[in-house]
């Protein structure tokens, strides 16, 4: 069992190599592509990757203001359930802590 572990992990281990060592040359090789082609693409790259960050920052910032006026709607409709049925509320209340009570007081028996 000892020595399927230690090749599995050794085989992990080279494949980590192999995998770090295949990105380290492509790195180098967009580097030197980068470079013939000169200052004005790397200026062209990094304006196009501020324009997908400032755009992704927009999308998410409206997704989140959605999500949360959802749920204020959501909360703001339970509020008007228990304003509109008070005892039901607190019946409901009542019985949940009492199932959690029972079930609770269960594991010290």
């Amino acid at each position: 069992m000892a020595n399927k572990e230690k090749e599995l992990r050794s085989a992990a281990e080279r494949s980590l190599r192999e995998t770090r060592r295949d990105f380290d040359k492509r790195i180098d090789e967009i580097r030197a592509e980068l470079q013939e082609i000169g200052p004005e693409a790397v200026e062209k790259v990094e304006r196009s990757l501020n324009d997908l960050k400032n755009d992704l920052k927009a999308e998410l910032k409206t997704g989140f203001d959605d999500v949360n006026g959802m749920f204020e709607d959501e909360v703001e409709s339970g509020r008007e359930q228990v304003r509109a049925h008070p005892l039901l509320a607190v019946g409901v209340a009542v019985m949940a802590g009492v199932i959690v009570g029972m079930l609770l007081g269960k594991n010290k028996d």
